[in-house]
């Protein structure tokens, strides 16, 4: 599997590099055995084998690098990687390098990076609501909790962004008893700053509901829903 490369950043592309004349300090990072590779081994062996696995890849880099100057990146018993600079049309075949699995441009010469696009930040907030029967007042009464992905670029900003779609959840409607009954948003519970990549751009301005769960609790007083409701009228005709 060919190595990432942060072309991107630099507004460029693979093709482009071949025709390049610009040197560049590049760093290397070694791809990860990863843990199916030591499994045969009993747990106390495996960090060594691990160890042992980078120690190899990193002289397989070392090896297919051109000669020249370069820093050790990690520790001698278990390296991460090279940072070195050589010319960019190199790096194009050292992208296929079995022991590489990152390849970072950290400077190019005569070129500067593009400026970075901060990322839509993605919130999961979780909020309480009750469920409201007119004139309840005994009993248990349901609530539900519920947790929503919202794209905004800090918490409070979410939770105000979430609250008019609130206004909208607890338009009451009438239950086959004829009483009006409402989900009536009580408070926010928690938040929580997720990555969400792509998605965040693709989140509806009012958010997305990604859980929900009732419960029950008693019914007090404060928790009862008492609407002033207009006077009854006889109907006349007239």
């Amino acid at each position: 599997m060919q190595a990432m490369l942060n072309l991107a950043d630099w507004g460029l592309t693979e093709t482009a590099l071949d025709a390049m004349t610009n040197y560049a300090v590049v760093r290397f990072t070694l791809a990860y055995p990863g843990y199916q590779a030591v499994l045969a081994h009993p747990p106390g062996e495996r960090t060594r084998r691990i160890a042992a696995l980078l120690r190899a890849k990193y002289q397989a880099l070392k090896a297919a690098l051109p000669p020249g100057e370069y820093e050790k990146l990690g520790s001698h018993y278990r390296p991460a990687g090279i940072r070195r600079r050589l010319p960019v049309r190199q790096l194009p075949a050292l992208l296929k390098l079995a022991a590489v699995e990152e390849v970072w441009l950290e400077e190019i010469e005569g070129l500067a990076p593009r400026p970075p696009v901060a990322a839509p930040s993605c919130w999961s907030i979780k909020a309480r609501f009750a469920v409201q029967i007119e004139q309840q007042t005994t009993g248990l009464q349901t609530v539900e909790e519920r947790i929503l992905l919202v794209t905004a670029p800090d918490e409070e900003t979410a939770r105000q962004l979430l609250l008019p779609t609130f206004a909208d959840y607890a338009e009451p409607y009438l239950n086959s008893a004829g009483c009006l009954v409402r989900w009536q948003f009580e408070q926010f519970l928690d938040a929580y700053e997720v990555e969400a990549g792509a998605l965040a751009s693709q989140l509806p301005p009012e958010g997305l509901e990604v859980f929900s769960e009732t419960k029950s609790r008693r019914l007090t007083p404060a928790r009862a829903w008492l609407p002033a409701l207009p006077a009854s009228q006889d109907l006349r005709d007239k």
